[in-house]
């Protein structure tokens, strides 16, 4: 789910629960806003960014991630955004659910062969 601030710009909790399906019911607006909540696009920036870092450290990589394409601007305008432009693949086009209260990471892992 993605990191969210309240008014006062402190980060709290998505609301999540069976009454909002766990929190894929929630809808933000063109703003980033649902209710008195707002996307942390510097937290978002920053988990991917680590993300990123810890993978390459392993070996692998992140082959791709799906977050809400319009709001893809803001995202790239926090002080990760350029560095994650560059070196990270963002969907293009529209998945076929919504992805602005939650994102995706696919990592780019190899499969190995089963010993048997």
């Amino acid at each position: 789910m993605v990191p969210v601030v309240d008014k006062a710009g402190k980060s709290v909790a998505l609301p999540t629960g069976p009454t909002n399906r766990f929190g894929y019911d929630i809808e933000f607006d063109r703003n980033a806003a649902f209710g008195d909540l707002t996307i942390d696009f510097d937290a978002l920036a920053e988990h991917l960014y680590q993300l990123h870092l810890a993978a390459r450290s392993k070996g692998i990589d992140l082959a791709l991630v799906i977050f809400d394409e319009p709001y893809l601007p803001r995202f790239f305008g926090t002080a990760r955004g350029p560095y994650l432009k560059q070196n990270l693949k963002f969907m293009q086009g529209k998945p076929w659910v919504r992805h602005d209260e939650h994102y995706h990471v696919d990592f780019a892992v190899a499969c190995k062969t089963l010993v048997k």
